[in-house]
């Protein structure tokens, strides 16, 4: 990956006090762009440094590319601090207030090149590189297991040492040179899938796998044993563990740590390793799908949780922590605010303020003064109006078999009563993963078209309890597809959609749901997008990359049974297809390999098939750059509009004046 000196893009937005005031009333929304929905952030991941004197963020440089921008807080001054040529970075962090870590990989591959810049001297450090081919050159690769909070010099990351090496083991990477030294009485056989580092550096936790079941492990220092605090048995602690530490207090004894009982109900508990017991501090039951435990700075306090339920949820610990979020909350009334950095002291912070019509506007809060300022730093995207947008609404039907699929509802603009196009909307993953309330660029598209967008959390989906998520294990093309099907059923009951203007559109396995849908309800849609997936079980159940994770998945939630995965592949079954359908792939993708294309296309050409296609060679599991991005949703909305029957907006000629009374057609 190469570095270039960047400069900031022209018309950079500069720092504004105050703050944004209420939307106007609701509208016919105008057509929005293509270019405005799937544009680049103008800002994104806003970070401010331990000692709050500077801001970093992602935004597009003068190359082209993502890169990093910083911001001055006492001038107010933003500038490019580093970019790249040949990717954009998405992803950095603080190390100390003089130093930050950035990484991004190449082409899609999702093998992730690290580097360090130090501000004072604008020195890029080399830390990791990302490989160009999908299994070779594989060198000095690192993963991140822990950012180590306390440590500004060092982070620990499963990586390995040379080229070509396929021994991967956990080391200390030194972020100022590169260098990396192995973490003693951690084993390298590939069998830990996880750590817990305490706030001294040290690894006191970990799982590991033993006889298919996941052993969860905490030691009381880095020479003492391992001992066993909780197992996992079968496949669903692959996404569904029984033990999960979150952060350890201040007191390097004290552990808050997310329990699955045996009610199928998850706590935050807080744990002793000294006596090897819980303790009464902390325990609370989660409502759903619990998420970031909140600490203080120092580790001296928890905060909070937040979790998920219909929408995002926090539910604080602290008074003053609460009072603070009130606060906020009441100055910026309309959107889901969470704070997401905040220097050492606590007194400088950064909020990001988003909800179902924006997609994030960011604000610092300044505490460091006698009178506490609210400042808006900038937006996701400036180009977005909020009256333009379509609200996201919470719903649930009931399936064939009885189960209870929540989701969520999005309808165009003057749909209310009335029958419009529909689009179901299924996520990818799928296991463990789930659709949220908030701001989707792909479901605001469809909507601002005209059409219904429907985003079932199908069995299988997280949030919903284990035994939701086991409902869907090796049911691709079965209950899972089922669920889609019970879906547009229920919103052609209930008055929602035309059953002659149902299409599927998704991407990764929502992409495998869109090819089943016309393949196994052939019926049921008038279109389909495939975006980046899967058509052939079998490339999937081979192509476990060399990790004892993954075969244990394909073999446990896919399946391994060659008759299973002939006839739930629907690549075998084009032959039913009677709709137009289109599709996307990027030849690096590292998680459905190209060949799921190249054996769809043959097929397809077999049957004489009417598809369109879109294929780039330079993007992986989705297209990141900007313009093959909107290039790819170009095609899709051309695509829907043709294939939708008087679906999407309808352009409106010019006016013509009718003679009152009129007068009857010239005869043909």
């Amino acid at each position: 990956m190469r570095v270039t000196s960047p400069r900031l893009a022209a018309g950079w937005l500069a720092l504004m006090l105050g703050l944004v005031t209420g939307v106007c009333a609701e509208a016919r929304a105008p057509l929005i762009p293509i270019e405005d929905l799937f544009a680049d952030p103008e800002m994104r991941s806003v970070q401010v440094a331990p000692d709050g004197q500077h801001l970093a963020f992602l935004a597009k440089l003068g190359t082209g590319r993502i890169g990093i921008a910083l911001m001055d807080l006492q001038t107010g001054q933003a500038e490019a601090l580093v970019a790249a040529k040949d990717e954009n970075y998405s992803s950095y962090f603080w190390k100390g207030s003089d130093r930050i870590v950035f990484g991004g990989d190449i082409g899609g591959r999702e093998s992730t090149a690290l580097r360090s810049i130090s501000l004072s001297k604008r020195r890029v450090t080399e830390l990791a590189e990302a490989y160009k081919e999908l299994v070779a050159d594989r060198a000095n690769q690192a993963m991140i297991m822990d950012r180590l909070h306390f440590d500004p010099n060092h982070i620990l990351i499963y990586g390995n040492r040379s080229v070509g090496s396929w021994t991967f083991r956990l080391y200390s990477l030194d972020v100022r040179t590169g260098e990396r030294f192995a973490v003693p009485g951690i084993d390298d056989t590939g069998a830990t899938l996880d750590i817990i580092v305490d706030n001294a550096g040290v690894v006191r936790g970990r799982t590991i796998v033993r006889g298919g079941n996941r052993i969860h492990e905490m030691r009381q220092d880095g020479k003492s044993a391992f001992f066993k605090v909780a197992e996992t048995e079968g496949d669903a602690g692959m996404i569904s563990p029984s033990w999960s530490p979150q952060a350890f207090a201040k007191d390097n004894d004290t552990v808050y740590v997310l329990v699955l009982g045996d009610d199928g109900e998850i706590r935050l508990r807080s744990y002793r390793v000294s006596t090897r017991s819980f303790t009464d501090e902390v325990n609370y039951e989660v409502e759903s799908d619990p998420g970031d435990v909140v600490m203080s700075r120092d580790r001296s306090k928890l905060l909070g949780i937040y979790y998920t339920t219909d929408r995002e949820h926090v539910h604080w610990f602290d008074a003053d922590r609460a009072k603070l979020q009130s606060e906020i909350d009441a100055a910026l009334p309309s959107t889901f605010n969470r704070v997401v950095s905040s220097s050492d002291d606590e007194k400088v912070r950064v909020i990001v303020a988003t909800s179902d019509v924006s997609p994030g506007t960011y604000y610092l809060l300044d505490q460091s003064r006698d009178k506490p300022r609210l400042m808006r730093i900038g937006a996701y995207n400036s180009k977005l109006k909020e009256s333009d947008l379509r609200p996201m609404k919470p719903i649930s039907y009931k399936a064939r078999d009885g189960l209870t699929i929540h989701g969520y509802l999005t309808l165009p603009a003057g749909a209310e009563g009335k029958r419009v196009p529909l689009i179901i909307h299924p996520h990818g993953g799928p296991y463990g993963i789930r659709d949220e309330w908030g701001y989707d660029p792909e479901v605001q598209l469809m909507a601002n078209r005209g059409y219904a967008v429907l985003q079932p959390n199908y069995r299988g989906s997280g949030g919903y309890g284990v035994s939701f998520l086991l409902a869907g294990r090796k049911e691709w093309g079965g209950k899972m597809q089922d669920d889609l099907t019970d879906g547009v059923k229920w919103a052609i009951a209930q008055g929602i959609a035309d059953p002659d203007r149902v299409a599927i559109v998704g991407a990764s396995y929502g992409g495998y749901a869109a090819l089943a849908g016309v393949t196994f309800t052939p019926d049921l849609y008038c279109c389909a997008v495939n975006y980046v997936g899967v058509s052939d079980l079998s490339i999937i159940a081979g192509f476990a990359r060399n990790n004892l994770g993954d075969r244990t998945y394909a073999k446990n939630w896919i399946g391994d049974d060659a008759e299973y995965l002939r006839t739930r592949s629907p690549v075998n079954y084009v032959q039913n297809i009677r709709v137009p359908t289109l599709h996307g792939y990027g030849d690096n993708d590292p998680r459905v390999d190209i060949d799921n294309w190249k054996r769809l296309k043959r097929q397809l050409d077999k049957y004489g098939k009417k598809y369109t296609f879109v294929r780039q060679a330079e993007e992986g599991h989705g297209f990141r750059h900007e313009d093959a991005r909107v290039a790819f949703y170009r095609e899709v909305e051309k695509f829907l509009a043709a294939n939708i029957p008087n679906g999407g907006k309808v352009e409106v000629g010019p006016d013509r004046v009718l003679e009152m009374p009129a007068k009857k057609p010239a005869a043909e």
